[in-house]
């Protein structure tokens, strides 16, 4: 029989602040401990929170990364754990309370200067902040089902096939041959 192999030191690479990294992990493995502990880990070395910006794939994977940093955050305030992985946690939020302090940040009060976003609501927000480059002004939103726009972006693909002088027709052509 083997033993499982261990990623202790991928976990300790991954709280690295001076590299960037993406996790990627089955359900149930410890990402959203982890990417905590890292969320964590920065928040002890940056002048502002708005610095660091964590990307998931759902509303409710950001919304319980916001909540377990909050939770560190607090948990930081009291003595520290007997578990070795809690004490871990509980030194880097301790650390990140420290330059909350130092740089007056309140995140306990002003949570909301934690930017961790969805990839579409950080799309949305950085077309909202470059409207013009964007091309999208300032009315776009989100949309649950994306049949339509989907469809209409088929059509408008179709339609710079069929026209023979889009400089884009010979690219698009390539790519679709190879489905």
């Amino acid at each position: 029989m083997t033993s499982p192999v261990s990623d202790r030191q991928q976990r300790l690479r991954a709280l690295d602040t001076g590299a960037s990294f993406i996790v990627q992990a089955p359900a149930g493995s410890g990402k959203t401990s982890l990417l905590t502990q890292r969320y964590l880990a920065l928040l002890g070395g940056v002048d502002a929170p708005e610095e660091i910006v964590a990307i998931t794939f759902t509303r409710k994977a950001a919304g319980e990364m916001r909540d377990r940093i909050l939770k560190a955050l607090r948990a930081a305030q009291a003595d520290p754990p007997k578990k070795s992985y809690q004490l871990q946690t509980w030194e880097l939020a301790r650390k990140a309370l420290q330059q909350d302090s130092r740089q007056g940040w309140n995140l306990l009060e002003q949570p909301s200067r934690l930017r961790i976003r969805t990839i579409d609501s950080l799309c949305s927000e950085l077309a909202r902040q470059l409207p013009v480059v964007s091309g999208l002004g300032g009315g776009q939103k989100i949309v649950e089902d994306a049949s339509a726009l989907y469809r209409k972006a088929a059509i408008r693909t179709m339609a710079v096939i069929e026209e023979n002088n889009d400089p884009l027709k010979a690219d698009i052509t390539r790519v679709l041959d190879r489905y």
